[in-house]
C-alpha cells in the first residue's frame, strides 16, 4: 500500500477574512479535533493547514485542558489584513472523548474551507451542527456491548452459551447504566465505576445462585470493554514525540479509568459477599472462530467511538487479520507478548496510511483493531490478589503474592507489546511518508 502524499501548504483561494473571524474559527476547530480524539500531531497539522488557506500563521499548543492558538501573519506574502501583533485564543477542553464521526466531519469541514467551497462564517455556524451531532445510536451502543464482551469471552476460550449470554447480559446492563450516567453527569470516573460495579454485583449474585458456568469472565468480560485503550494509544504517541506534559497528563487519565474499573469490580462483588471467582479451565478456540470473534469485538468499538458503518469494515479486517497472526505465533510456541507485538505491528503497518488518507484518529482506529489483545483480565486477576493479600493480611496463602506479581507483569509487558507494536510503524511512516515531504 503507498502512503498518500502529504498535504502541502494550499494556496489561499478563500475570501479576505478578517483576523478575529479567521481566529474564531480556527480555535473551534482545534478545539472539535482534539476532544474527539484526533491525536495531537495530526491536530497541529490540521489546523495550520487551515490557517494557512485563510492567510494566516497558526502555531498550536495543546495542554490537557486547554488548546491556545497563536494567528500572526504569514512567512513571506502578506495575509488579507496584516495584523499588528499577533492574536491569541484560549480554549478549554480535555482530550477525554473518541468520535471518530465528528473527527471525520470536522476534517471534511476543513478541505472544503481550504478550497474555497465553505464560507469561513458557515463553517463555523457547521462546527455547531458537528458539535451537537449524536454520537451512536443507544441501541446499537448497548447491542455492541454485549456482544463485544461476549466475543472478548470467546477469545480466551469459553466456549458454553449460558456463559456467553451471561456476559452479553450484563455487559449490555452496564452499557444501558452508563448511559443513564451520562444524562445526569459529565464526569468521567462514574461511567466506568457505575459500570463495572454493575458487572461486579451481576457476577456476585451468579456466584451465590451456584449456576455452573465460568464465573471469573461472567464478572471480567464486561469490564474489559470499558478499557481506555485509545487514550493509551495518544499518551503513548505524545510521549513518542516528546510532548511529555500531554503524554503523561493523558497516561494518568487512562490510569484513572483502569483504576475505576478495577475500584468498581471489586465494589459490586463485596456487596454481593464475593470475591473474583477463579479461573476454570478453558480450551484454545479454532483459528475461524478466534478470528470471527476478534471481528466482533473491533466492530463493538467501533461503536463505542462512534465510526460510520462505511468505515467500520476497515477496522474490523484489519483486527481480525492482526488476531490470526497472534493466533499463528501462539500456536508455534512463541509467548502472548510476542504475538502480541507481531500482530499490533501489522495493525500499526496498515492503520497508519489508511488513518491518514481517511482522516480518522489514529488512535482509535489502531485501538479497536487490536482491542481484543488488551490484558484487562490480567489486571483484574492481579487486583483480585492484592484485595485478598490485604482483606487476609498474614493468613493469606504463600503463593498469592507471586501469582499477583506474574499477573501485573504479564499485563504490562502485553500493554507494552501493543504500545510499540502499533507506534513504531506509525512514527517511521510519518517520518519517512508525510513528515519530510
Amino acid at each position: 500500500m503507498i502512503p498518500e502524499a502529504p498535504v502541502a501548504s494550499m494556496p489561499q483561494l478563500v475570501p479576505e477574512i478578517a483576523p478575529a473571524l479567521a481566529l474564531k474559527l480556527i480555535s473551534e476547530t482545534a478545539r472539535l479535533l482534539f476532544e474527539n480524539g484526533q491525536t495531537t500531531h495530526r491536530v497541529v497539522e490540521d489546523v495550520r493547514l487551515l490557517g494557512s488557506a485563510l492567510g494566516y500563521r497558526v502555531d498550536v499548543y495543546p495542554t490537557w485542558d486547554r488548546i491556545t492558538v497563536r494567528l500572526d501573519n504569514p512567512d513571506g506574502d502578506k495575509c488579507p489584513e496584516s495584523l499588528a501583533a499577533p492574536m491569541r485564543a484560549e480554549v478549554e477542553v480535555t482530550p477525554s472523548g473518541v468520535n471518530m464521526s465528528k473527527v471525520l466531519q470536522t476534517t471534511a469541514l476543513i478541505d472544503a474551507v481550504s478550497l474555497g467551497q465553505l464560507a469561513p462564517a458557515k463553517a463555523i455556524e457547521q462546527l455547531k451542527q458537528i458539535e451537537g451531532a449524536p454520537s451512536a445510536s443507544t441501541i446499537r451502543f448497548i447491542l455492541m456491548a454485549g456482544l463485544g464482551a461476549a466475543a472478548l469471552a470467546v477469545i480466551f476460550g469459553v466456549t458454553d452459551g449460558l456463559t456467553l449470554s451471561l456476559v452479553f447480559f450484563s455487559a449490555s446492563a452496564g452499557a444501558v447504566f452508563r448511559k443513564i450516567i451520562a444524562h445526569y453527569s459529565k464526569s468521567f470516573l462514574l461511567q466506568p465505576i457505575g459500570a463495572a460495579f454493575l458487572a461486579g454485583a451481576f457476577g456476585a449474585a451468579v456466584q451465590s445462585l451456584g449456576i455452573d458456568v465460568n464465573l471469573q469472565f461472567v464478572e471480567a468480560c464486561p469490564c474489559m470493554i470499558l478499557v481506555p485503550g485509545a487514550h493509551i494509544i495518544n499518551a503513548s504517541l505524545d510521549l513518542a514525540r516528546n510532548r511529555l506534559n500531554l503524554g503523561i497528563a493523558r497516561l494518568v487519565y487512562a490510569s484513572l479509568i483502569v483504576l475505576m474499573i478495577c475500584l468498581g469490580l471489586f465494589l459490586g462483588l463485596c456487596v454481593g459477599g464475593q470475591t473474583l471467582a477463579q479461573a476454570m479451565g478453558t480450551q484454545s478456540v479454532p483459528i475461524v472462530t478466534d478470528v470471527i470473534a476478534a471481528g466482533v469485538a473491533v466492530a463493538a468499538f467501533g461503536a463505542f467511538f462512534s465510526m460510520p458503518w462505511r468505515i467500520l469494515i476497515i477496522p474490523v479486517l484489519i483486527g481480525m487479520s492482526a488476531h490470526a497472526m497472534r493466533w499463528s505465533a501462539i500456536e508455534m510456541g512463541y509467548s502472548a507478548p510476542i504475538g502480541v507485538a507481531v500482530a499490533c505491528f501489522f495493525a500499526g503497518l496498515v492503520a497508519t496510511p489508511l488513518a491518514h488518507r481517511l482522516k480518522i484518529p489514529f488512535a482509535a482506529l489502531a485501538f479497536a483493531s487490536v482491542v481484543s489483545m488488551m490484558p484487562g483480565v490480567f489486571l483484574f486477576r492481579m487486583s483480585s490478589a492484592l484485595v485478598e493479600i490485604y482483606m487476609n493480611a498474614e493468613k493469606s496463602a504463600p503463593s498469592i503474592l507471586p501469582a499477583a506479581t506474574a499477573e501485573g507483569i504479564t499485563a504490562m509487558v502485553i500493554c507494552l507489546a501493543i504500545a510499540f507494536g502499533v507506534i513504531v510503524p506509525k512514527l517511521a511512516i510519518d517520518r519517512y511518508f508525510y513528515e519530510n515531504k
